[in-house]
């Protein structure tokens, strides 16, 4: 399926050079358009719905994706001042994807936005790591999308919607229905989006649908250790010290199986599903990962080291200083998890200079 992207840059200097690099990074499977405003020849109205108008008007229109710059103040005549935010309730409002990004060195997504209750509908990134590896993000983040949205078409219970099983469904991951469900547990800035189900057409379903389960995807399931890990949860968990899973090909080479290969794969650190990395270890009949690697490779392999005590194997991870953490020098369960997240931690340290604000 073709992907068709929507540009927001109000830098002329700027704009050509951003839609060359995603027109790359398509590689001939899309198109990139350049937002064409008054395109739908409304003039008077707050910049929401004049922005709702020119969107849905040739040839802005159609469109499967908004990429926007987040600071658009330097759009002139009918759209000075026009805001992050007004661009990010308007693609919620069309049911549309949306990827902010930022010049400059201003932190990408998930390093954005750190508290849980603060989730939005958008995907922040940042050019800070160039062009190139940017428009690639972008591409892959598109894709994730598209992919989210073939698996409902082929979702037989459209009707019935349980996210925690559509989405392990989508994912290939029945068995998972269960621990994915409980990401959703107070998770209340999803539900606008919810309720904009009830009443669409079933294609207006599928698209408005697909927004909620990527986002839901992105920013929880993805984001927060525990279905998956990312590279520092996964060493931490299979008790391997950070560097060495990390930096040595055979070390990770014994859990590709276990490898994570869904939406958004390509646009995030390499991830692995925690309960494959349960049944490799199992199988191994080693004790932890650790154990299973040392014995597999022949060398004592290093445990994981706490960051709070580096004597301690770690086991779980802090979110807010990005590090191995051990249970006893950690502190979990905080609002702002989901409570699928049983490895997020927060490390006592981090607690005590950041508590008053957590």
């Amino acid at each position: 399926m073709k992907r068709r992207i929507l540009l927001l840059e109000d830098l002329a200097s700027q704009r050509a050079t951003v839609r060359e690099a995603l027109e790359d990074a398509l590689q001939g499977n899309g198109e990139v358009k350049e937002f064409s405003p008054g395109a739908s020849g409304v003039r008077e109205g707050t910049h929401e719905a004049t922005l709702i108008q020119d969107i849905r008007a040739a040839p802005n229109s159609p469109v499967d994706m908004i990429v926007a710059d987040r600071d658009l103040s330097g759009y002139a005549d009918m759209y000075r001042g026009l805001s992050e935010d007004t661009v990010r309730h308007v693609a919620e409002i069309l049911g549309l994807p949306h990827c902010g990004y930022a010049r400059g060195d201003r932190p990408d997504d998930p390093e954005f936005v750190q508290h849980g209750d603060e989730r939005e509908a958008c995907i922040r990134l940042s050019l800070h790591q160039g062009l190139e590896k940017f428009a690639a993000r972008v591409v892959a983040i598109a894709d994730g999308f598209v992919s989210i949205a073939a698996g409902l078409e082929d979702h037989e219970a459209k009707g019935n919607f349980a996210p925690g099983k559509v989405l392990a469904a989508i994912l290939g991951k029945p068995e998972y229905a269960d621990k994915i469900s409980l990401y959703a547990s107070g998770d209340r800035n999803r539900l606008a989006a919810a309720r904009r189900l009830a009443g669409a057409s079933p294609s207006e379903q599928i698209q408005r649908t697909t927004c909620l389960l990527g986002y839901w995807l992105w920013d929880s399931v993805l984001r927060f250790p525990g279905v998956t890990v990312g590279e520092i949860p996964a060493s931490s968990y299979l008790n391997i010290r950070q560097d060495v899973f990390i930096g040595d090909e055979n070390v990770r080479g014994l859990f590709a199986r276990a490898i994570y290969e869904g939406p958004f794969a390509a646009a995030k650190v390499p991830m692995w599903w925690r309960g494959a990395l349960d049944d490799l270890v199992a199988e191994s009949g080693c004790e932890d990962g650790r154990a299973m690697v040392s014995r597999a490779l022949k060398t004592e392999i290093p445990q994981s080291e706490c960051c709070e005590d580096p004597k301690k194997p770690a086991g779980y991870y802090c979110m807010l200083s990005e590090r191995p953490v051990s249970l006893e020098n950690s502190v979990g369960g905080l609002s702002w998890f989901p409570r699928g997240a049983d490895l997020a931690r927060i490390s006592r340290s981090k607690l005590e200079e950041l508590g008053p604000w957590l």
